[in-house]
């Protein structure tokens, strides 16, 4: 079976500090062409996620700096988490749950990564092609 640990073992780990700033994590999810970054506390646990709607409502429409803003005035608290032995149609039912695009992927209490719906979507049209495959060469034999 398909769990959320192959769907993110091969990548890099998107993460900003704490200490950061609210345009250190923009210029970060900029340059990697993402939606949204978790936050890590000095020891690497999970302290939260900020995202282009944090940036957005938090930050720009009250004009504050991004260079002067601390991200961990600005960022959201984990809602929730997906862990990497559950599956990618948990981690949907839990995106749809809290109203989310973005969860933290954890083993435990170690961060991993981020899934996104797009991630998601990729496995179901994945699996739909494999799928198609079978019935292709079943009709086919």
């Amino acid at each position: 079976m398909l769990t959320i640990r192959h769907v993110v073992c091969d990548r890099e780990p998107y993460f900003v500090k704490e200490t950061a700033t609210a345009l250190d994590a923009a210029q970060y999810m900029a340059s990697r062409k993402i939606g949204a970054v978790c936050v890590l506390d000095a020891d690497g646990k999970l302290c939260g996620i900020f995202s282009e709607r944090d940036l957005l409502s938090r930050v720009v429409v009250h004009r504050r700096d991004p260079a002067e803003v601390p991200i961990r005035e600005v960022m959201s608290e984990p809602r929730a988490v997906i862990e990497c032995g559950d599956t990618p149609h948990e981690a949907l039912e839990r995106m749809e749950g809290v109203g989310s695009r973005h969860l933290p992927v954890v083993d435990g209490d170690r961060f991993i990564g981020m899934l996104s719906m797009r991630d998601i979507m990729r496995v179901e049209i994945s699996e739909q092609g494999a799928e198609l495959q079978l019935l292709h060469e079943y009709i086919s034999h």
